[in-house]
């Protein structure tokens, strides 16, 4: 095919582009998609001969008139000095790369946001965002519904907006995946193929002044408070902390999920109370880079103070140095981490947690497996209320696993764990739960568990409770203090 045509161009300076790509790329997403490939399997209508790829070799573009012909190094030149007049490129990008850049708003401005990326209506693969760092809140990000056609094949997509952001402190990150880049198409390329990536400038030229680039450091080591982090499959990993005061914290958390569930996961709980006060759930998380089932979560959160339980868990697949599908951009924080996040922020204010030193803690028998018998004994000075938080196997209104207390001294049995006290515990039903206060009277104690020959933390056969680290029982101080042991 030979075409030969005539344009008008204004006064300027011009890029020309020719890729050949003589074998079409299948991309079956959706409906039209799927015709195209169901036509050319019918029609052949993509087929290229050996000659045909042979003449391929000799396609080319020519562009004559009146101008001035640049230089590749001349014309490089030019695309780097436009990148440096703007606040910051993050652009021709190659595959596997995770950018990241921070800039401070000293009062609030407008930029304009040029990005190009790959998508398709099952999910992004290039792609950026920006968040607000002292918040964890995500400002900007390439959705899919607001992007347009790049050029080329139609998963190259393209954003081209002015936002308007307050003054505060952000980051702006780009990701793109294994394939199909400035590295190497393998389709067609977007018309703009030298800023794949992000760039952004300032709307208004006289608003340059109010920003201010820094080194954005994803997760400041100092201010870390757990790292619970490359976990492998089939882990349980925990860790506490004590705030001396109620501090903002921010929460990276990166694992599994799909179909609404996460299946690599983390969450905290209240050290004192075993109340969760923040769950890594599905609808909270967004993409993580590389296949759709990669889940992360970044926001700040509010913890008063206190001690706490750090939490993550995984399943049997897909996990740090094990993927079954395209790992995440970050692979090393799969799993949690905390970090404080706060101007004022004294690690100091921080200490560690140990459950197994915790004074409130009368007696507890938790993590149990099949076909185990455990008993823990304590004393009480005086009568106290305590709390009791157990969880075991329950079903047609009957316990499993399950655990009570006796006297000593008599071996009467002065509470018992029954399913009609008991509630859900998340995940299967089966999976009880108990958290409630008793009296019991000054004396010698013995808190015993057992379990039957399956579904426990040795191993579920159906899905694990909410909190399976605690699967077992625990005697706490309700409040009033004792001297135990």
């Amino acid at each position: 095919m030979h075409l030969t045509d005539k344009i008008v161009l204004p006064k300027g300076t011009y890029e020309v582009y020719y890729a050949s790509f003589p074998y079409y790329y299948y991309n079956i997403d959706g409906f039209s998609g799927f015709m195209d490939f169901l036509g050319d399997k019918v029609f052949r209508w993509n087929d290229i001969d050996d000659d045909s790829a042979d003449d391929a070799k000799d396609l080319s573009i020519v562009v004559s008139g009146n101008g001035t012909r640049l230089t590749r190094e001349a014309v490089e030149k030019r695309q780097e000095e436009y990148k440096k007049s703007s606040v910051f490129s993050m652009s021709g990008l190659w595959d596997n790369q995770s950018e990241h850049q921070g800039f401070i708003l000293d009062k609030p401005t407008q930029l304009t946001v040029y990005a190009i990326g790959e998508a398709r209506s099952d999910g992004s693969y290039d792609y950026g965002w920006i968040k607000n760092v002292k918040t964890g809140e995500v400002v900007w990000t390439m959705t899919n519904k607001d992007l347009k056609h790049a050029g080329g094949d139609r998963k190259n997509r393209k954003v081209n907006e002015t936002i308007s952001l307050p003054a505060g402190t952000y980051a702006a990150f780009f990701v793109t995946d294994d394939s199909h880049s400035s590295r190497e198409w393998n389709a067609p390329p977007p018309y703009d193929p030298q800023y794949w990536g992000m760039t952004v400038r300032i709307s208004d030229p006289a608003s340059m002044q109010n920003v201010r680039l820094y080194e954005y450091e994803n997760v400041p080591t100092k201010n870390v408070i757990v790292e619970l982090t490359r976990v492998r499959d089939k882990e349980f990993r925990s860790k506490g902390f004590t705030l001396k005061r109620g501090m903002d914290i921010r929460v990276l958390a990166i694992g599994e999920g799909r179909d609404r569930e996460m299946y690599d996961y983390g969450w905290i709980t209240n050290a004192k109370t075993n109340k969760k006060v923040w769950e890594m759930k599905y609808m909270d998380t967004e993409p993580a880079g590389g296949a759709e089932k990669n889940r992360m979560v970044d926001k700040v959160i509010h913890l008063d103070d206190g001690s706490y339980m750090a939490y993550y868990v995984t399943d049997g697949s897909h996990s740090y140095r094990d993927w079954n599908s395209t790992p995440p951009f970050d692979q090393e924080h799969w799993g949690i981490t905390l970090v404080g996040v706060e101007e004022k922020y004294d690690a100091s204010e921080v200490a560690p947690y140990d459950d197994q030193n915790d004074k409130s803690i009368f007696a507890r028998i938790v993590r149990v497996g099949d076909d185990e018998r455990k008993r823990r004994s304590f004393i009480l000075d005086k009568d106290t209320e305590v709390r009791i938080y157990a969880i075991g196997e329950g079903r047609d209104g009957e316990m499993h696993d399950y655990g009570w207390i006796e006297e000593a001294k008599t071996g009467r049995t002065v509470w018992e764990m029954t399913y009609r006290m008991t509630e859900h515990a998340g995940g299967a039903e089966k999976n009880r739960q108990y958290n409630g206060n008793t009296m019991l009277r000054a004396g010698e104690y013995v808190l015993r568990y057992r379990s039957d020959d399956s579904h426990s933390f040795e191993g579920w056969n159906e899905d694990s409770p909410s909190d399976p680290f605690n699967w077992g029982i625990a005697v706490y101080d309700a409040g009033t203090k004792i001297s135990g042991k």
